[in-house]
């Protein structure tokens, strides 16, 4: 259901009194925060607003088609003007954003916008939805409550969002408030064809022999009730593969039988891994993730931890067997 325009007060007198803006989101943007940052930019613009995204990262091949114009710049340089407003997206800590706190002084007016349940709320102006199936339909709410026209390029924009942080509406996070929300979006010009063809169906061939080779070295532990695959260097460089094309390969990672949580360790460095996490049949893997440093949702979330891979294999495979076991 739309949340009130009362719910959202504080958040629309920024948006429509304040005129430059910061945006940004948490570093190694995905599918979600790359759609809203678009999405936002547009509509704040199309207010007359000065506004200028930052991100730490790099922008996935696949989501291009969403900035032809570099809106995002991920190069660490000097801003074109002083915000007088910064607002972070899907970023339940500050440091999260990398590079881009630099630019945070503490004259602006810092917006914190979210939807993972173990946000800080480290902002002047904090609004957390913990429902929400992405901080793209957070976004499309408060700008819909106001009664803000929302364009087509600015529906694609969000229907990307939410479409990739629900997984193609399967996680568990896929409510009946987003499915009102996507057809809201289309009514207004998305096209779900496209999103789909352009995010899920546009992989570089290097990935899908990728995805061959890690299907069939994963690995059963814990009587098969967790599945394991595993991402080295080598075999980014022998598929000529970038890391950004890998994503969405840790979902396989719970279509076996019996499986209830999938990891993929992903190695960034020589004693760098990091931890992506599935699980399903009600168990919280974001609670696990929280215990190791890091976060994300009851079903997806992660962490990095800095040992070799095959050492960090076995001793989060052993952590994650007892806290199942507990």
């Amino acid at each position: 259901m739309m949340k009130s325009n009362s719910d959202f007060q504080q958040i629309i007198e920024l948006f429509e009194n304040k005129n430059r803006f910061l945006i940004t989101s948490h570093q190694d943007p995905d599918g979600d925060s790359i759609g809203t940052l678009i999405g936002l930019y547009k509509f704040l613009t199309g207010l007359g607003k000065d506004v200028i995204v930052y991100n730490q990262g790099n922008l996935p091949k696949k989501y291009k088609f969403l900035d032809p114009d570099n809106i995002i710049n991920f190069d660490d340089k000097p801003l074109d003007f002083d915000p007088e407003n910064v607002i972070v997206l899907e970023c339940p800590e500050i440091e999260r954003i990398g590079f881009v706190q630099k630019y945070i002084s503490k004259d602006m007016t810092l917006l914190n916008i979210d939807h993972h349940p173990n946000n800080r709320n480290y902002g002047h102006i904090n609004y957390v939805d913990e429902s929400a199936s992405a901080v793209a339909e957070i976004i499309f709410d408060i700008i819909k409550s106001n009664g803000h026209r929302i364009t087509p390029d600015i529906a694609e924009a969000f229907y990307v969002g939410i479409a990739s942080d629900t997984g193609r509406f399967k996680f568990a996070n896929t409510s009946s408030d987003c499915f009102e929300a996507v057809s809201e979006l289309v009514s207004a010009g998305a096209n779900p064809k496209t999103v789909a063809d352009k995010i899920f169906s546009s992989y570089p061939a290097g990935a899908i022999k990728l995805l061959g080779h890690l299907l069939q070295s994963l690995k059963l532990f814990d009587n098969g009730r967790i599945c394991v695959l595993i991402l080295k260097q080598a075999d980014l460089e022998k598929y000529d593969v970038q890391m950004e094309d890998t994503e969405g390969i840790i979902d396989y990672s719970l279509v076996i039988e019996g499986v209830k949580v999938g990891a993929l360790f992903k190695e960034r460095g020589k004693s760098v891994v990091k931890v992506g996490l599935r699980s399903q049949n009600g168990i919280n893997i974001g609670e696990f993730a929280k215990s190791k440093g890091g976060g994300g949702h009851d079903n997806a979330a992660g962490f990095t931890v800095e040992l070799p891979i095959d050492e960090a294999v076995d001793t989060i495979v052993k952590e994650i067997a007892e806290y199942l076991n507990d």
